[in-house]
């Protein structure tokens, strides 16, 4: 049996951010700490003063160590550096959307607990209030450095809670991996307001002394010129943001050299073609990374790795963590086999907060976190996602994964972007919908010739689609992600319709 292969290894602690940011300051006072997105340069001895002032506005409305904080999370200086401020009182970082709808938010507020709520989009101190009602009880709150939101069942978000050890865990396993040097700088893509996007932007730029710079809007040959322009040597992005930067070298609109030694992708399907077009077009080693706000970034493959393990798989373990792939009963799955990903190691979160999920997360008995992602894992230790369990469709009693059903999709030349979801049907109980978004030179298509495509990829006809809603643009998470409940809903009310018109309309 060959040997599993493995990360370089590294050191990590449980250090809060605050003390680590302090002592690079101290050391470098003048070192660029921020590049905002007005081009503004912060000094960490600037960004340090800004958090000691927010820290003395939460201590007048209250908040004390294992507070909970919550705050509109902006990609500015302000909410940063009310970030290092919490961390500074030992209190919790709770980041929200400020495209949170008023409902929703109301929803989590009167569940979180929290002592103070923060808002404020610029480069001055933010608007500090303190939140009616009562405080947090829960006996991990001591502990907890990060409070990030992911979607519930019952309407309510799942509060993530995460400890400062799987912060520093995972940040200086994607350092290591990707060789970063102390003058790299961070290209700061995806939004501030998840765990994963708090975590690999700043508390990575912050924790370990590396300038963060700052996009938004999302524009993608700004994006690479300041890359260039910075000296960035690490990013994390979703397939959507990699693709257009990719469509950007393509159609000319950027031209250079990129200083990234490698990008983190994950969130969604991608294809083979993507991680090559990256490489010839960008000069970027895009290395799929598996991960989740439960279990931040947790296995990603290597930029020594081969073209075709970075096209196919999404990487090793990260040293410390084991993951395996387990059955219906619980039981891990030998090598080879497809089972439902369990993992445990540092990056895992201390478990949901009360009264926004704790008590559903699944576990094994020896502590394995269920992810809900179908995995095989291959002789040499490498992880291929294969399927989500809940994104299941069930169509009379079969089941289509739309993992399988998207990756062959997207090997369509005319296909920029895709999400295949279910829509109810009378006899069946449910049918599959393909959601595209075109590439712009390639007009329209119709379901048939998709279909034919599918034929030509040899996926089972059982598997095909029975509908095709063409979009402009696809609906994204605050996160950037794919979002299939917002594409399904779309679906359900393109395919109604149709249903309801004259038997001539057909499908896109």
């Amino acid at each position: 049996m060959p040997e599993e292969q493995s990360h370089p290894a590294f050191e990590w602690d449980a250090e809060r951010l605050w003390p680590q940011f302090a002592r690079l300051a101290d050391a470098e006072p003048d070192a660029l700490a921020l590049a905002d997105c007005d081009d503004r340069l912060w000094s960490r001895e600037e960004l340090r003063e800004q958090a000691v002032e927010i820290a003395a506005l939460l201590k007048a409305v209250g908040v004390e160590p294992g507070d909970r904080v919550l705050v509109t999370a902006h990609k500015s200086p302000a909410t940063i550096a009310t970030a290092l401020a919490i961390s500074s009182l030992q209190a919790t970082f709770c980041p929200v959307s400020p495209k949170l709808g008023a409902g929703d938010l109301a929803s989590l507020e009167s569940s979180l607990g929290h002592a103070a709520k923060v808002s404020g989009a610029g480069s001055a101190p933010p608007d500090i209030f303190a939140a009616i009602g009562g405080r947090s009880s829960d006996p991990r709150d001591r502990d907890t450095a990060l409070i990030g939101f992911t979607s519930g069942s019952t309407g309510v978000p799942k509060g993530v809670m995460h400890g400062p050890e799987a912060l520093n865990y995972a940040t200086r396993a994607c350092a290591a991996i990707a060789g970063l040097q102390p003058d790299d700088a961070i290209l700061g893509i995806v939004p501030l307001d998840s765990a994963p996007g708090f975590t690999f932007t700043a508390h990575f730029a912050l924790s370990l002394g590396h300038p963060l710079v700052l996009v938004d809007p999302w524009v993608p040959a700004e994006a690479l010129r300041r890359a260039e322009r910075y000296g960035c040597g690490w990013a994390i992005a979703v397939p959507t943001h990699l693709f257009t930067m990719v469509e950007a070298a393509r159609l000319g609109e950027w031209t250079g050299r990129l200083p990234l030694r490698a990008m983190a992708v994950g969130g969604s399907a991608m294809t083979p073609e993507l991680i090559e077009d990256a490489d010839r077009l960008l000069g970027l080693k895009a290395l799929r990374m598996f991960g989740m706000s439960e279990c931040m970034g947790h296995a990603s493959t290597h930029p020594s790795h081969s073209l075709e393990r970075r096209q196919l798989f999404d990487g090793i373990p990260f040293p410390g963590t084991q993951e395996e792939a387990f059955d219906a009963d619980l039981r891990p799955l030998p090598r080879g086999s497809r089972g439902q990903a369990g993992v445990r190691g540092p990056s895992l979160f201390l478990g949901y907060a009360q009264g926004m999920g704790a008590g559903q997360e699944r576990m094994t008995p020896d502590g394995f976190y269920l992810t809900g992602d179908e995995i095989v894992r291959d002789q040499d230790g490498f992880v291929r996602v294969v399927g989500r369990i809940k994104d299941q469709i069930i169509r009379g009693g079969f089941n289509i994964d739309p993992a399988e059903v998207e990756a062959a999709l997207l090997r369509h030349p005319a296909v920029a972007e895709v999400a295949v979801v279910a829509v109810p049907e009378r006899k069946l109980g449910e049918q599959a919908c393909a959601v595209c978004r075109l590439r712009t030179d390639d007009g329209r298509i119709d379901l048939s010739a998709l279909l034919d495509h599918l034929s030509q990829q040899g996926l089972s006809r059982k598997k095909w689609p029975e509908h095709l809603v063409l979009v402009e643009a696809m609906a994204v998470t605050a996160t950037g992600k794919l979002d299939k409940k917002a594409m399904a809903a779309i679906a359900v009310e393109e395919v109604a319709r149709r249903r309801a018109a004259p038997p001539t309309r057909q499908d896109a």
